[in-house]
């Protein structure tokens, strides 16, 4: 696919893909008119550089993520996790339109109640 195709089927910019080529997070070949080609893989690879963008790593940490050996195990591992982390975040989107308005007490309450699951929420990102 050219750069064009593939900034229009996953929704990143031309000027983006050249960017994470030029970075070596995506590979592409030139043709003799000097265009260059990318696999159909590379929609994947784009889909999970914005999944790790989105987790705040560097150009460089993402990189070092896409050079390791995926298995059908540990891809479906990956889905599992982000498919529950979004999940959570819909619901903490909720919850914070629902606490919006509450009064400084309940909201105090909620805050001291959640201390103890912060605590284990770190812990696992910790292992990651």
């Amino acid at each position: 696919m050219k750069i064009g195709e593939i900034a229009k089927l996953s929704g990143v910019s031309t000027r983006t893909i050249d960017y994470y080529t030029v970075s070596g997070l995506l590979q592409s070949q030139r043709t003799k008119t000097n265009y260059r080609l990318y696999p159909a893989s590379s929609l994947q690879t784009l889909k999970r550089i914005q999944v790790l963008k989105k987790q705040r790593l560097s150009i460089s940490e993402i990189k070092d993520v896409l050079a390791t050996q995926e298995t059908s195990e540990t891809t479906l591992l990956v889905d599992e996790v982000y498919e529950e982390f979004e999940c959570l975040q819909r619901k903490i989107t909720r919850l914070e339109e629902q606490l919006k308005d509450a009064p400084s007490p309940v909201k105090l309450h909620i805050s001291k109640a959640l201390e103890h699951q912060l605590a284990a929420i770190t812990a696992l990102i910790a292992l990651l």
